[in-house]
């Protein structure tokens, strides 16, 4: 067995002592970019200060209206299309070390795509082209669910986007460094997809809809997987660089049943989680531990919090993640885990992070 000496946390996963800085997704740029903002960054600087099991605000500088879909024809209350909130109904942000960036594509009824810099500690809106299907800038569906996915090693944000009138949707990615988009081979008319994140293992994209898809980037084509545990529709998906696996979780057909594709490319059903999970509730990765984080909200919007261990397949309750929780009953925060800052990074109007006490879950259970 190997351990992996992280700089905020210890990780078991084979054979060779590994330093902290090599855990960091994103080869030598991000290992680089990393070193250059730690210590100098508000984000990097509230992060090291922060006790095991805390929540701490993140002050940042923030657009009026970043949170809101962008108005066409004056906005949905004028019969146009726009100005609703563009989360909700997903947890579906991602950090990039090469960059130090928060990265969300937003939805209700056109799309929003913000970011966060860390070396600024500010937030922007990244325009998209009105005009263009690299994405498809307006819908006929409401809602971002679990469409969006992300290549750490490359700095690629993919997007999966339906079409609109003449424009044609499909899955497209933007390139971090330069801020391009590119849109991919078009997936199977059968394969519908609901929710899709990128496997570092497989290099390439999981797609589930009725059954499960895969684009591999090494074969550019489309590879039917059968069906799966997991469907796709309203569940939660997140790639885990630690444990090389994509895990799956909860939605309409399953709302407990859990599931994750390998390194190996196999898709394995495991333990159900312990409450109903679906596109409002929240999954993110511990970067300490390299667990799963989740936070579910029971009918009267209480939050209920759990630690999952995949390869012990098993649950444990994670008190302070949820009794904690800073933000009120009407807040739809999406999330991000922060590998190099060991902390997980939770946006809306604010900002929070919050660093997860592994050892204290584990006595716990």
């Amino acid at each position: 067995m190997r351990v992996l000496s992280a700089t905020l946390g210890v990780f078991l996963a084979g054979s060779v002592l590994v330093s902290g800085a090599e855990l960091i997704p994103g080869g030598e740029t991000a290992r680089k970019s990393v070193e250059a903002r730690r210590g100098k960054t508000a984000l990097s600087k509230l992060a090291a200060s922060m006790k095991p099991g805390t929540w701490a605000e993140l002050k940042t500088e923030m657009p009026k209206g970043l949170w809101s879909s962008p108005l066409v024809d004056g906005g949905r209350n004028k019969g146009g299309a726009g100005g609703l909130h563009i989360a909700g109904w997903t947890d579906d942000a991602h950090w990039d070390s090469r960059t130090g960036q928060f990265l969300y594509m937003g939805l209700r009824q056109t799309r929003q795509f913000i970011a966060y810099s860390e070396e600024k500690n500010a937030w922007r809106a990244i325009e998209l082209d009105r005009k263009s299907d690299n994405p498809v800038f307006q819908t006929d569906y409401g809602h971002i669910y679990g469409t969006n996915g992300f290549d750490h090693e490359r700095g690629r944000f993919y997007h999966l986007h339906r079409d609109f009138k003449d424009l044609k949707g499909g899955i497209s990615y933007f390139d971090t460094a330069t801020e391009k988009w590119t849109k991919l081979p078009p997936k199977p008319p059968t394969s519908g997809g609901m929710a899709l994140e990128y496997s570092g293992a497989q290099d390439g994209l999981l797609l589930l809809g009725k059954q499960a898809w895969f684009f591999s980037n090494q074969r550019q084509k489309w590879e039917d997987l059968g069906s799966s545990p997991v469907d796709g529709y309203h569940s939660l998906m997140r790639w885990n660089p630690y444990r090389q696996e994509i895990l799956m979780a909860g939605g309409n057909n399953g709302r407990q049943v859990v599931a994750r594709f390998t390194k190996a490319g196999k898709i394995e059903r495991l333990k159900d989680a312990p409450v109903n999970l679906s596109v409002h509730d929240l999954l993110t990765v511990d970067p300490l531990s390299g667990r799963y984080l989740i936070l579910g909200f029971n009918e009267d919007k209480k939050t209920e919090a759990f630690e999952f261990d995949s390869d012990q397949n098993e649950f444990r309750p994670a008190a302070a993640l949820a009794g904690q929780w800073p933000f009120n009953r009407y807040a739809m925060p999406v999330v991000a885990f922060i590998p190099e800052y060991g902390v997980t990074m939770w946006a809306e109007q604010k900002v929070y992070l919050y660093k997860h006490d592994a050892a204290r879950t584990k006595e716990a259970k």
